[in-house]
Formats: structure tokens, C-alpha cells, sequence
């Protein structure tokens, strides 16, 4: 048996070691001269001190793999294909499964037989998953801000001195937003309804047309006239 006595170690055999310091002693000369060791009682924490070995082990190829996730860089292009839907030909961000909205990336509207994304509670704007707009009397569907188009809702005017909606491009009727007039010239806003014209050059055709359809009536009527005319003239000589 070995016992500590004033930094000295007695072997069994009774000859005396030479002096060892504290500090120099290793892990395992300490858990000798412990007295669980002494008085033969079993180590248990074995398989802790294995596990927190195999734990500082590992954890440097952890810092490996992360330090080489870091170094890995993207360009600006592959990002943005990255984000980009999936579909040939869209250059649309993705919302789901690598598709965007239109392609059936959102979620779909809870009615059955509906394919239409569903917007709010789980239900498309037809089928009232709108919110609508939160002024007083108002029952349009809010666009943005909790407000619709007419209030205010929309995106507004890239102009800084401008408080209106914009209508495309980022900015408002006024400042050069919107669809304008086909006619060479004219600067006016048009619309769907009056064939990319705007208002007046819409109704000049309107007029023209009409003008030109009473003219063609006109002139079927006086042939249709003259035809039985000459057949009334060839009957009677």
C-alpha cells in the first residue's frame, strides 16, 4: 500500500522516493494518492470522462466545417437565381417549394375546387380572404396600410413633393405614371376601356366611327335604290 505523508511516497517495500511537488504530479498520480483509490472503491465517472473526451475531440472538425460554410461566398447572380422561381422563363421570387405564387408556390385557397393564393385566412379575395379598408364607412378591399386605393392604400409617388398613389413605374397620374395616349403627341392618360386613347381622342374616333358607319348606310340604301330602279325599268318596257 502507498500513502502520502509531507510530499513523500512510501512504497510497500519501505524505501523512500524522492520529493515530488504538488504541482508537477500528473492527473493520474493524483487519483492514486486519492483516497478512493486507496481504499479500492470503484470509479464511476469512467464513461463521463470518456464522453467529455470524445466531445473535445470532435469539436474542432465542428469548427472545420463551420469556418468552411463561412468561406463560402456567393455571387450577387447566383443569389438572386437562388431566390428566383423555379418555372422556365419567370424571373419571380420564389414564396414556396422553389415556385412563386403564380406557378403554385403559395398557398392555395381553402373553398373546394378554388386554385386561386389564398390571402387571409386561408382564403382568396373572391372567396373573402380580403381585409377591408379601415375607414369609417368605407367597404373597398384594403391594398396597403390597412387602407384601400382611394385612401391612401397604395404605394405612393416616388416624387418627394407628392402625396398621391402611384399608378406604375412608381409614380402617379401627374408625374408620368400610368398608360398615356397612342396619338402621336399627346401626353394625356389613357385606359383599357378607351383603347389606349385617352378621353378625347376616344370620343373623335367614337365620332368618326359613327360618321363613317351613317355614310356606309347611306350609300347601301341609294345602290339598293338604284337597283330596283332599273329592275322596275326593265320590267315595264
Amino acid at each position: 500500500m502507498q500513502v502520502v505523508a509531507h510530499d513523500k511516497v512510501i512504497s510497500r517495500s519501505g524505501t523512500h522516493s524522492s520529493d515530488v511537488p504538488r504541482s508537477e504530479l500528473t492527473a493520474a498520480d493524483e487519483r492514486k494518492f486519492g483516497l478512493p483509490f486507496i481504499l479500492n472503491v470503484p470509479i464511476r465517472h469512467t464513461r463521463q470522462s470518456a464522453l467529455t473526451r470524445t466531445a473535445v475531440v470532435a469539436s474542432p472538425s465542428a469548427h472545420i466545417l463551420q469556418g468552411a460554410k463561412q468561406t463560402l461566398k456567393l455571387s450577387k447572380e447566383e443569389k438572386k437565381r437562388r431566390r428566383t422561381c423555379r418555372h422556365e422563363g419567370c424571373n419571380n421570387y420564389i414564396v414556396h417549394k422553389g415556385l412563386c405564387c403564380r406557378h403554385g408556390g403559395g398557398k392555395k385557397c381553402s373553398l373546394e375546387g378554388c386554385n386561386s393564393s389564398a390571402k387571409h385566412r386561408g382564403l382568396c379575395w373572391k372567396h373573402g380572404g380580403s381585409v377591408p379598408c379601415k375607414l369609417d364607412g368605407c367597404d373597398k378591399k384594403a391594398k396597403a396600410r390597412g387602407l384601400c386605393w382611394a385612401h391612401g392604400g397604395g404605394t405612393k409617388c416616388r416624387n418627394a413633393e407628392c402625396s398621391k398613389v402611384a399608378v406604375s413605374n412608381g409614380f402617379c397620374w401627374a408625374h408620368g405614371g400610368g398608360k398615356r395616349c397612342e396619338v402621336n403627341g399627346c401626353i394625356k392618360p389613357a385606359y383599357g376601356r378607351t383603347l389606349n386613347l385617352c378621353e378625347k381622342h376616344f370620343q373623335q374616333m367614337r365620332h368618326a366611327t359613327y360618321f363613317e358607319v351613317y355614310v356606309s348606310i347611306i350609300v347601301t340604301c341609294q345602290r339598293l335604290f338604284m337597283l330596283v330602279m332599273a329592275g322596275l325599268t326593265i320590267l315595264l318596257s
